[in-house]
């Protein structure tokens, strides 16, 4: 049977962070952010996109990043219109990739109604309850078993005292750090645990041990050796967290349920793995992805590795409840899997395979293919590879010209060929840097003016003021941070603003040159824009934007 529930989970991990509470039922009416002549930008659409930017890159939310995103998207429906003038939507590459793009999107939909409408939303109990426990830290023990039996045992020898926790540990957890330390979790605090154990050592007193209790990973007995409290704490604490708190129960419910859901699903497929042939064609994919024994190979090239495994391409890999699946129809779904996958096993790779596959085909069982989420999805990923594609081809072909090189230069110019920032500061001065620290978290939480003997000033780069410089330039506008050794005292900087001024476009012509060839794609994409856009009648909704 197939229980491989962590790596059955993964094609949720993304799940996770894209599918918000405004995504929703199919009669709710979409909230349209842009439109490019008659084609509708969702603010669903948008949020897909901007999310994973916050979530994985180095940008925050902001209206500027926010209006950079909703203009990149427009240009990737104007780019994806010329793509498909040119017949690029018919191409091999882009049928094959539509059957991904579709599980994909099925797949987050299923997640929608498997998890995130199912999940039981924190009440106000549960958040001040989760604050209270913020507020204390406990030193917690733990020991493990599979089974109910031997936590029971466990339990017994502690009881009568013939072992202690510590001693027993030992034996628990053999050779592991768990098993030196004494089954030592370390100082824990909310939301640290799973929810069932945070309930069951909140519930424990110093130097209690509990009864057996059950989680999502098997049996535990736990310990608190020891506790801290932070007892000054008021209602203004309390709300300035109330979010945070929120988002942090919410996200473990789900990540439970979510596997809960999966297992449950996955657990009653019957994956029959035909050994001898995946003996043989393992070793080869192995050395189609590292040529010559390398660490990492180059991105999964399919037509190469068929031919190696030409003689084995119609043999059974594997079956799924009775299903045969060749080695062909395996290695043709392999690019597009993560790519940490492919460096495993091939039991996992394939099973992996299977399981998308078996979640899509339960998604379209339910119709959801026709569900308005997921038609967005697939025609805005669509678009995306059309787009691409698109601008690929021409970035081959194109020549760089001096006005080209000119429109670049003014669309870069504040970001990429600028003399250092200046900027202004205002600067918070004390003697102790355990003082400076303490005040940063009041200084960043409280309005409060500035103390007599504080400073606001400009400043550039280098000179004595270097050490604010690099700190300010760091953070953003209206924020602080610190302390920073400057003048013999500890100081804090809060950056009140920032101004940049170009350099002269004839004094950084060549880096602008070479900057352009190095990102010939992004390049091209920009020119190609500058002469389509404004060709089309395209509108933006700022205020709903940015609500």
């Amino acid at each position: 049977m197939f229980r491989n529930a962590p790596a059955l989970l993964l094609v949720f991990t993304f799940l996770f962070l894209q599918c918000s509470k405004e995504e929703s039922a199919p009669e709710a009416k979409r909230t349209v952010v842009a439109t490019v002549d008659n084609i509708e930008i969702s603010e669903t659409s948008f949020q897909r996109t901007y999310l994973p930017v916050l979530l994985y890159g180095d940008k925050f939310d902001s209206e500027e990043n926010r209006s950079d995103m909703i203009n990149f998207l427009i240009g990737q429906k104007i780019l994806a219109q010329k793509g498909r003038e040119s017949n690029l939507d018919t191409s091999s590459h882009i049928m094959r990739m539509r059957t991904l793009i579709e599980n994909r999107a099925l797949s987050r939909q299923l997640y929608r109604t498997w998890v995130k409408d199912q999940l039981e939303f924190p009440t106000e109990e549960d958040l001040r309850t989760g604050f209270k426990r913020g507020q204390k830290g406990l030193f917690v023990r733990h020991l493990f078993a599979k089974t109910e039996e031997d936590i029971r045992e466990y339990s017994r020898r502690l009881a009568s005292g013939e072992e202690s926790f510590y001693t027993l540990a030992q034996e628990v957890f053999a050779d592991t750090m768990l098993s030196k330390n004494g089954g030592a979790l370390g100082w824990m605090t909310f939301g640290d645990l799973d929810e069932t154990l945070e309930d069951t050592v909140y519930s424990l007193s110093a130097g209690q041990i509990s009864q057996p209790v059950r989680s999502q990973y098997g049996w535990h007995i736990l310990s608190v050796d020891d506790s801290q409290e932070e007892v000054f704490v008021t209602e203004e604490d309390y709300q300035k967290n109330r979010d945070l708190i929120y988002n942090k129960i919410l996200e473990r419910r789900e990540n439970l349920l979510g596997k809960q859901v999966l297992n449950d699903f996955m657990v009653d497929f019957k994956i029959e793995f035909n050994r001898e042939i995946a003996r043989q064609v393992w070793p080869k994919v192995i050395a189609h992805l590292n040529p010559g024994g390398a660490q990492s190979g180059p991105a999964l090239e399919l037509a190469g590795l068929t031919t190696s495994l030409d003689n084995l391409r119609q043999e059974t890999l594997l079956t799924v409840d009775g299903e045969s699946w060749s080695v062909a129809e395996i290695l043709k779904r392999l690019p597009d899997l993560d790519r940490s996958l492919l460096y495993g096993n091939l039991y996992v790779a394939a099973s992996n395979i299977i399981r998308d596959e078996m979640i899509a085909r339960e998604a379209r069982d339910l119709g959801l293919q026709n569900h308005p989420d997921v038609l967005e999805e697939v025609q805005d990923s669509q678009d995306q590879i059309i787009a691409d594609t698109y601008v690929g081809l021409i970035a081959d072909t194109l020549e760089f010209t001096e006005d080209h090189h000119r429109n670049y230069y003014q669309t870069h110019k504040l970001n990429k060929y600028h003399a250092p920032d200046s900027l202004k500061i205002e600067i918070f001065y004390f003697s102790d840097s355990t003082v400076a620290r303490k005040a940063l978290y009041k200084l960043r939480d409280a309005n409060i003016s500035t103390d007599i003997g504080d400073k606001t000033f400009w400043i550039t780069a280098g000179g004595e003021t270097n050490p604010l410089f690099t700190l300010g330039r760091s953070i953003a506008i209206g924020t602080l941070a610190g302390p920073v050794r400057y003048n013999k005292q500890w100081t804090l900087v809060k950056l009140i603003e920032r101004k940049r001024f170009p350099l002269p476009f004839d004094s950084i012509k060549n880096k602008l040159e070479e900057d352009m060839e190095r990102e010939r794609f992004a390049s091209t994409r920009s020119i190609l824009l500058d002469e389509f856009r404004p060709k089309h009648k395209i509108s933006i909704d700022y205020k709903l934007l940015n609500r």
